[in-house]
Parts: C-alpha cells; sequence; structure tokens
C-alpha cells in the first residue's frame, strides 16, 4: 500500500483465530473476525432466565453473530465506529421492539455484548470498545499495552462472593441458575446502558456510541496483538499463568489452540468447583484473534 513519500503504510494482518463454547450443550456466544480494514471479537452475555426475544436458544449468540456481520461488512478504513455502533444498536432495538410484541422485555433480559476492535487509521493503530473484551500488544522494542484490567477485578470479587452462596461450581454448572446469584447478576445487569451508568455495550441502546472506549497508539512495528474474550483472558485475568508479553510470544510459537487446551485443563481438571480460582461458570465461551502488524 502506497504511502506518503512512498513509505509504504501498516498493515494489519490476522494471522489466527479460534472460538471454543464453554459448555458444549450451549450455543457459543462469542464471536470473531475482521476484514481488510480491521479486526475484532464480540462476546455476547448469557441471557439470566428471560424467555429469548429474537432466537429460539440464545438471544446473546444471535447478537455476536450480527454485530460481526456489520462489522465485516459495514466498517471500512474511515468509518466512523460511532456511527456504526449507533446503528446497530438502533437496529437491534427496533428487531426487539417488533419480536417483542405487546410483551414486556425486563432490562435484565435484553440481549447485550461487549466487543473489541482494531483498526489502521494510517499509521495509527485505533483500538475500540464496549464492555470487558481485551487487547494484549507488545511492540519491536518490547513495550506491552493491554485494555481492560479493571473489569476482571470487579468480576473476580463478585464471583468470589457467588462461589461462597453457592458452595461451588459442583452443583451449578453456571452459578447464574442459583437463584440468590441469579438475582444478583439481574440486578447488575438491569443496570447497563443506563443514564449515569458506567458499563455501556452492544445491544439495545444507540447511546451507547457515546461512550465508546478508544485509544490511539503508535508502537514501534513489527508489532504482535491478541483480541480475546474475557473467557480467554482468563489465562491473565483470573488464572495468572502469563502476562502480556508471554500470553502473545506463546501464542506465536505454540498456537491459540494450544493456549486453548491450557485452558480447559485448568477449568475441567485443576479447579473445575471454582475455590481456587473463583468464577460464575466452570468454563466461559472463549475467543481469541491473534494479529501483526507490519510495515
Amino acid at each position: 500500500m502506497g504511502g506518503i513519500s512512498g513509505i509504504p503504510m501498516p498493515t494489519l494482518r490476522i494471522l489466527d483465530s479460534l472460538s471454543d463454547p464453554g459448555n458444549a450443550a450451549r450455543r457459543n456466544e462469542d464471536t470473531a473476525g475482521g476484514n481488510t480494514s480491521c479486526a475484532f471479537v464480540v462476546d455476547g452475555a448469557t441471557g439470566l432466565g428471560g424467555k429469548p426475544v429474537l432466537d429460539t436458544t440464545s438471544d446473546a449468540a444471535w447478537l455476536a453473530a450480527f454485530a460481526a456481520r456489520v462489522f465485516e461488512t459495514e466498517i471500512a478504513t474511515t468509518t466512523p465506529i460511532d456511527d456504526t455502533v449507533r446503528d446497530l444498536n438502533a437496529r437491534v432495538r427496533r428487531r426487539i421492539i417488533e419480536a417483542a410484541g405487546d410483551e414486556t422485555v425486563e432490562a435484565w433480559a435484553l440481549p447485550t455484548a461487549s466487543f473489541q476492535l482494531v483498526r489502521m487509521e494510517g499509521r495509527e493503530l485505533a483500538v475500540y470498545g464496549l464492555g470487558d473484551c481485551r487487547l494484549f500488544l507488545v511492540d519491536a522494542d518490547g513495550k506491552a499495552f493491554e485494555t481492560n484490567g479493571d473489569y476482571s477485578k470487579a468480576e473476580s470479587e463478585g464471583a468470589r462472593r457467588a462461589v461462597a452462596q453457592a458452595g461451588g461450581l459442583a452443583a451449578w454448572r453456571s452459578l447464574a441458575e442459583e437463584p440468590v446469584v441469579r438475582e444478583a447478576l439481574r440486578r447488575s445487569r438491569a443496570r447497563h446502558n443506563q443514564p449515569g451508568g458506567v458499563v455501556w455495550t452492544l445491544g439495545s441502546a444507540p447511546e451507547a456510541a457515546a461512550h465508546l472506549a478508544t485509544w490511539r497508539l503508535s508502537p514501534a512495528l513489527p508489532t504482535r496483538g491478541l483480541l480475546c474474550t474475557d473467557g480467554f483472558s482468563a489465562l491473565v485475568d483470573k488464572y495468572g499463568r502469563y502476562d502480556s508479553a508471554g500470553l502473545i510470544q506463546t501464542a506465536f510459537e505454540r498456537g491459540l489452540a494450544n493456549l486453548m487446551s491450557e485452558l480447559r485443563r485448568i477449568e475441567h481438571e485443576e479447579d473445575p468447583d471454582g475455590q481456587r480460582y473463583p468464577r460464575f461458570k466452570v468454563s466461559d465461551d472463549a475467543t481469541a484473534l491473534l494479529f501483526e502488524i507490519a510495515p
């Protein structure tokens, strides 16, 4: 690609991606993808006991797949991402209104999703997101960068209380099924996408577009990066097996499938009851996308 004075512009190339359901009996509510302009991951939020509105099995899976289609088909090099999110959420809102008819859909039952998206904009790497998906990045000088670390700390505290309330994961594949925990999660979810709130997502609130988290980076090239949902970032955030640089290096050297196997081994063999690593599910859907930026 041409650049100023004939200097090539940096390009982003997707090297590998992998998505694995946390429970083989349920739909995978994560997606990942990209086009010639961007790369992204999307994490649909599992429903909290309400009747599905848009899909017979999972509104969250429907939303994640819809968002992926919109990102892949409608985001070009200069597309304003806030406009894309605003329009996407407005379309979802219309679908919900049409599908629900006269039925009231509780705020905690509305489909939502987190996302993280990267795009080269000239010589800058622009990063956009809503919710708790993560980006890990290491540039040619060894400088590391990551997003959304605070989300994992807040969730870990909630999971610790939930595990104590339920007595562990042995009786509950997902603690969201335990009545007291479920009600607490519903109260928390109902506060999302509300005026004055701190959590905004993809879903049915067009105004979430005004709350995009945005970073603009100028990393030394070549740069390596990994986008992932919180189910995969647990290797760093919950289980402490890697830091940013170690996770990316291992992904390049051993592959995402190897890391996924390690993740599931921790969850199913080392700590299936959630006592050592408190969490809301034995395993969450986990998705990762590996990319590099070269001159």
